[in-house]
């Protein structure tokens, strides 16, 4: 999931994203990690407050590359991850790398259009 943040999606959207994650993917602990955009924090903030209201734990690594997260992820047998970013794109956007157990990237047709149908009332 990636785009111009505040055009392709606003704080409410990530929430939303966070809120319906560990209902698509399961899991009780999450790892998130975050790059440097001048949103990514606000973004982190959005996410990690829907995941808790979901009753997930939430484990913040701050900083972090994609890789450490994936590394993280499989090294510490988290149920869950999000890495925030939007990889070589413009700063202008952001993003979220969401994997599941195992280090196993989560695409459209392995959760993300699930959650998207949440995020739009759909589901």
């Amino acid at each position: 999931m990636r785009g111009t943040f505040g055009v392709d999606f606003d704080l409410e959207t990530v929430y939303k994203v966070g809120k319906a994650l560990p209902k698509v993917v399961g899991g009780g602990r999450w790892l998130v990690g975050r790059d440097a955009r001048t949103s990514s924090e606000a973004v982190r903030d959005a996410l990690v407050k829907g995941l808790e209201e979901s009753g997930v734990s939430v484990t913040d690594i701050g900083l972090a590359t994609t890789p450490m997260v994936y590394f993280f992820t499989v090294k510490e047998d988290f149920d869950g991850s999000v890495m925030i970013t939007a990889s070589h794109n413009p700063p202008s956007d952001n993003g979220l790398k969401v994997s599941k157990k195992g280090g196993l990237p989560v695409g459209y047709d392995s959760g993300l259009k699930e959650v998207e149908a949440m995020v739009h009332g759909a589901a």
